[in-house]
């Protein structure tokens, strides 16, 4: 049996690689019952574990996000390309 494999083409795929000391935003949700509220933060890498970073929050405390879901400063988050989708 053979397998034919499709053929990448010559762009590859870039990311902005983050690291200690980077500002980031990312979008957090709280609430309960039937209210949630979502909206974009900030927070400074204090520590990248694998795919997981360590931030520390304008208000001093420390959170925990992947890194699949960290923005650099200055680049459009989640939550405002969520809102830009519904834009003509």
């Amino acid at each position: 049996m053979q397998v034919n494999q499709p053929q990448g083409g010559i762009a590859e795929a870039t990311t902005t690689p983050l690291a200690v000391g980077d500002t980031v935003s990312y979008v957090a949700m709280s609430g309960s019952g039937r209210e949630y509220r979502i909206s974009a933060r900030t927070g400074v890498i204090e520590g990248i574990d694998g795919n997981v970073a360590t931030l520390r929050t304008v208000n001093g405390r420390s959170v925990t996000q992947p890194l699949d879901k960290l923005t650099p400063d200055g680049q459009p988050n989640e939550l405002t390309k969520m809102f830009m989708r519904g834009q003509p």
